[in-house]
């Protein structure tokens, strides 16, 4: 066993039993706020978030970390951890199970790890740079589509097109594309990494929503990159597919 895959497996029990405090919460009735960028957080999201940056700090020292709710500490880092303790809140609020706990990690800000747990669906995605992606320990693969009229298409939110100027390519998507449907956040990109639909476009995300899935669906066999183009983790947008479909969704964008 490599170093690498020696703070996978570590990082993963972290990352799972992190999810089993959020999972705790999950059709209960907790208080709801709203930060400032007006998305929900709960008291779940906090506790879990607690638990996997105290959890890292123990196992990595040295190692920085950014989250979602409790910001950056090391930043500088050569490794730093990127936290999501729900990605998909707004789901997890309304007791639909498509939720998950998102850990990545960058090392001089690139992806070279993501674990993505759905505990509700009891599933683990696990994928180290040159170590392939898994779901609870079976080997997964992107699918093979190279055409867009045969395609499965998921999207993010609706709302978020239009925030970043893209409806038109959205109608273009669903004229095109055998289906266009809304299964959102780290979910969407589940299924394309394991090779259930075929593509996953996000129009508004942050860094620590597509840190991990970055390797997960690089390690698939697959391919990610922005509404640019181009193969990267900092920008506000994010699309996930097999490799023989950027260049079609692409020009369908426009």
């Amino acid at each position: 066993m490599n170093e690498l895959e020696s703070i996978l497996n570590r990082a993963t029990e972290i990352a799972e039993r992190a999810s089993e405090i959020a999972l705790s919460y999950f059709r209960q009735a907790i208080l709801i706020e709203m930060k400032d960028n007006m998305t929900p957080v709960t008291v779940a999201d906090k506790k879990t978030e607690e638990n996997i940056r105290t959890e890292l700090s123990l196992a990595f020292p040295g190692f920085g970390i950014c989250g979602e709710e409790f910001g950056d500490e090391g930043r500088d880092q050569e490794l730093v951890w990127t936290v999501d303790p729900i990605d998909g809140t707004k789901s997890f609020i309304k007791g639909i199970p498509l939720f998950g706990t998102l850990i990545g990690l960058l090392q001089n800000g690139t992806p070279i790890m993501g674990i993505m747990v759905l505990p509700a669906l009891r599933e683990t995605y696990t994928a180290a740079q040159g170590l392939g992606t898994f779901c609870n320990g079976h080997q997964v693969h992107v699918s093979n589509k190279t055409n867009l009229e045969s395609s499965f298409i998921s999207i993010g939110d609706i709302d978020c097109f239009e925030a970043s100027g893209q409806m038109k390519g959205l109608h273009r998507f669903m004229d095109k594309a055998e289906f266009v449907r809304g299964y959102t956040d780290c979910f969407g990109h589940a299924c394309v990494i394991r090779g259930g639909i075929d593509a996953m476009i996000d129009p508004v995300v942050s860094l620590w929503d597509i840190a991990p899935l970055a390797c997960l669906i690089k390690e698939a066999g697959g391919e990610y990159f922005s509404f640019s183009g181009k193969e990267t983790i900092h920008d506000s947008s994010f699309i996930t597919c097999g490799p023989g479909l950027k260049n079609e969704i692409l020009t369908t964008l426009g």
